[in-house]
């Protein structure tokens, strides 16, 4: 119980410390989530001032446009949820959103210890497999944010810890219930939550008695959880998963998900070929392992692989191991571009809490079996060895990680930022603006704004006139000198099929280092330029 209390203390001050180094939302994901916390917090309901993407409303341009827009037509709503009730003690601001970010992203560096010390007996597990939880890569700065990571990750957990406990308990059904119950909370914060279902399945499944029974019980438990959120969407979008479809299942690029004139099919996908295909989902694959390399902590990696093996035989194991491998199948198969855009890291903090410690147990049994041609690994003291070093390298690759990723956000940030103070300076946050991440926009000065399309010229103009847009925002990635569209040129930019924006002014109106503000011409005007 101490090492519970030290553990979680020593957690709760990295988290800290990693949430004020990053006093703001830094990309679009919790820049989003804050929002429609903040919206909830102040009384407006599920609603968003800003489109992120058309996705949110239903991959097209609507009949009817207009701003705000019921929110979450894509992204779950938990996070929000959980932001706005600190949000209602502590202020309506993304600071206090972060406070349950915080102690959630730290509750799972002892969760990580407690389930070493279940499952391999034994402590130095526990300890090694906590300090791997505490940094993990890049989350060192994720888990603070308000994101669905430590949401996700202590839903997700829960269900994969309870369906374990079930199979080793000889009183199984409440162990599935609350199983089922945390797949359904775990659900509410990312949609990829579903695949979670197969931790209680298989669980009901390994008790081998009442199984049909069980296995319902707990699907029924999930779905209760679920179902008001469900019923909302089908009252607000006509549909219980509003944006589940092509731009998900059948893209064959990253930014073809926020494409309004073309409509992906699975005929265009096929037409893409098979080579194209099963290469691009390969790549995936190759990519995600990568990534599970470094939020295990490099070496660790491969000792987790060799756990894999190693536990295969253990039942009570089995519900996390089928989670694990349906996961990573689906990353490549079905979010074959999400996954090394971010779906494979926000699926991380529920599956890393049992990856570490069945990763450390593996060290002394994996040496020993390499010691049969190096005598040097079968020895204790080289465990020690490998283990120390691991750790120091893990947490040496976290903070490498880290930071790169610390000056990617600081980048975006200081452009929105600066785009931002152009419109509070001149009265222009009434004005609705073009840009491609709205909600970090809206953080600075609250503008309504609407995502530009990934499309010609002639259908980003379309959807600056159906809203009234006055401006459009480009700012570049780091390191980069045009951006994604091209429109970084102004009216001299021409897109793949040969138009020009001539729907911007010859120059723009505010420049800054890798952001340009481009102001939207009226009819009027176009119509008087020779």
């Amino acid at each position: 119980r101490s090492d519970l209390l030290v553990l979680f203390g020593v957690a709760l001050v990295v988290r800290v410390v990693a949430a004020l180094s990053v006093g703001y939302p830094p990309y679009t994901d919790p820049a989003y989530y804050a929002m429609i916390a903040e919206r909830l917090a102040t009384g407006h309901g599920f609603s968003a001032p800003v489109i992120w993407s058309f996705l949110e409303v239903g991959g097209s341009l609507p009949a009817d446009p207009m701003l705000p827009v019921p929110s979450n037509g894509h992204w779950m709503p938990l996070t929000s949820i959980v932001a706005a009730g600190s949000m209602l003690l502590f202020g309506a601001n993304p600071a206090a959103g972060q406070i349950p970010m915080i102690g959630l992203g730290a509750l799972l560096v002892p969760f990580t210890y407690l389930i070493g010390v279940e499952l391999w007996n034994s402590r130095s597990v526990g300890l090694a497999a906590a300090v791997l939880a505490l940094f993990a890569g890049p989350l060192l700065l994720m888990y603070p944010t308000v994101d669905n990571f430590a949401v996700f990750g202590t839903a997700g957990a829960a269900a994969l810890y309870a369906a374990t406990r079930a199979v080793r308990s000889p009183r199984p059904l409440g162990w599935l219930l609350v199983s089922g119950a945390a797949v359904g909370l775990a659900s509410l914060a990312r949609v990829d939550g579903l695949l979670l279902a197969v931790a209680p399945l298989v669980a009901a499944w390994l008790t081998r008695r009442n199984v049909i029974g069980r296995a319902a019980a707990a699907l029924a438990t999930a779905g209760v959880v679920l179902a008001p959120w469900l019923i909302r969407n089908l009252q607000v979008f006509g549909s219980a998963l509003p944006s589940a479809g092509g731009h998900t299942l059948w893209i064959t690029e990253y930014n073809q998900q926020f494409s309004i004139s073309t409509q992906p099919t699975l005929e265009s996908y096929l037409d893409w070929g098979w080579v194209n295909i099963i290469g691009s989902k390969l790549e995936a694959w190759v990519e995600i392992s990568g990534r599970t390399a470094l939020l295990m902590g490099g070496i660790f990696g491969l000792f987790f692989i060799a756990g894999l093996w190693l536990n295969r035989r253990r039942p009570e194991l089995v519900p996390f191991t089928t989670y694990f491998v349906v996961m990573f199948v689906a990353m490549g198969a079905i979010f074959t571009f999400h996954a090394s855009k971010g779906a494979f890291f926000h699926s991380a903090p529920a599956w890393l809490p049992f990856a570490l410690p069945m990763a450390v147990a593996a060290v002394g049994p994996s040496c020993i079996a390499l010691g049969r041609w190096w005598k040097f690994l079968a020895r204790p003291a080289t465990h020690r060895f490998v283990l120390v070093v691991g750790l120091l390298g893990a947490i040496g690759l976290s903070l490498i990680s880290s930071v790169s990723l610390f000056r990617i956000w600081e980048v975006a940030r200081e452009r929105d930022v600066a785009a931002g103070e152009f419109f509070i300076a001149g009265g222009h946050t009434a004005d609705v603006v073009l840009y491609a991440d709205t909600p970090s926009l809206w953080q600075v000065s609250a503008n309504p704004a609407v995502a530009t399309p990934y499309d010609p010229y002639p259908v980003i103009e379309q959807v600056a006139r159906a809203y009234g847009a006055r401006w459009l925002v480009v700012a570049l990635r780091q390191d980069a000198t045009i951006d994604p569209l091209g429109l970084w040129a102004g009216p001299e930019a021409e897109d793949q099929d040969g138009n020009h924006a001539d729907w911007l002014a010859s120059e723009p109106s505010f420049e800054a280092d890798g952001v340009r503000i481009w102001r939207i011409l009226d009819p009027s005007e176009m119509a008087g330029t020779p």
